[in-house]
């Protein structure tokens, strides 16, 4: 389809619904906001990617631009839904130019979320943008009445992403949260890693989620198995369809937009590429830089 299509009229008769999801639906943005140095977020209203479980993306659309994979961050209410963006590219690069009345394309909600069913007591690590799927996963646990404890890790404090909403949820969960920046300038000096290390050697959970840098996701992964604890983690690839179709996202025999992006921790043991290569916009794998 053209994508130029998009900002036409939506015929009245309703498609059926297994395609109801994949097709776009053209939104209005209704409010931005600055979260951290370099990332802003997006609200619009969307009845179907506001249903979107924890884990779960959308395509987003720059008219004109690109398309780009998003975590869906619903807000629970009129149907409004949330995207954090910060710049990778042209795409998101036109995204954090827009303002509270433009037009954005959006199609999904796609993939895999987080396993949520039966859980009592969790732990979250996020790196980074990887807060994002997790303060969707930790809003949906925390109104089930799981304690959840969270580690939120960053560079500097400047780029802590969405630090308030985070403390606020754990702690009415009765749960811990735990600031760590590499340069020490909020929380604890060093990795989200060293910080979950401490806390799987002294504290036990029912789970553990992680969304992040691929190499800490790996360790976390790895932690969470020497700790006899069921571990998720929601992975980022190149998705051009989003539904499976292209390839471009693979790793080992799963296509991430399908299967994931949330994976369980032994399946992610499986795969040697897990936190050591993935695949760039040509298909050709490249090492994923630890640094």
């Amino acid at each position: 389809m053209d994508k130029s299509t998009w900002l036409r009229p939506m015929s009245v008769v309703s498609p059926e619904p297994s395609c109801v999801s994949h097709r776009p639906r053209v939104v209005t943005i209704m409010a931005v906001t600055d979260e951290a140095s370099g990332i802003k977020s997006l609200v619009f209203r969307d009845k179907l990617t506001a249903s979107a479980v924890p884990g779960q993306f959308g395509m987003v659309w720059a008219p004109g631009i690109d398309e780009v994979p998003m975590s869906l961050l619903p807000n629970g209410k009129d149907d409004a839904v949330t995207i954090a963006v910060k710049k990778r590219g042209k795409g998101t690069a036109a995204l954090l130019r827009k303002q509270v009345g433009s037009l954005i394309g959006i199609r999904g909600p796609y993939g895999r979320g987080f396993t949520t069913i039966g859980i009592k007591k969790s732990l979250m690590i996020a790196g980074g943008t990887g807060a994002i799927p997790l303060l969707a996963l930790l809003r949906s646990l925390a109104s089930t009445g799981v304690q959840c404890s969270f580690i939120l890790g960053a560079h500097t404090s400047q780029e802590l992403l969405f630090r308030s909403d985070i403390c606020l949820l754990s702690e009415r969960t009765r749960g811990t949260v735990m600031i760590v920046t590499d340069d020490g300038s909020a929380g604890a000096k060093g990795l989200a890693t060293d910080e979950a290390a401490k806390v799987l050697s002294t504290r036990s959970f029912d789970y553990v989620y992680t969304c992040g840098p691929e190499t800490m996701m790996r360790k976390v992964v790895d932690l969470a198995s020497e700790a006899r604890i069921p571990a998720e983690a929601s992975l980022e690839r190149i998705f051009k369809c989003g539904s499976g179709i292209c390839g471009s996202c693979c790793i080992g025999p799963f296509l991430t937009c399908r299967d994931g992006p949330v994976f369980t921790g032994e399946t992610l043991r499986g795969l040697p590429e897990f936190g050591r290569s993935t695949r760039d916009a040509s298909g050709k794998r490249v090492t994923i830089d630890s640094s």
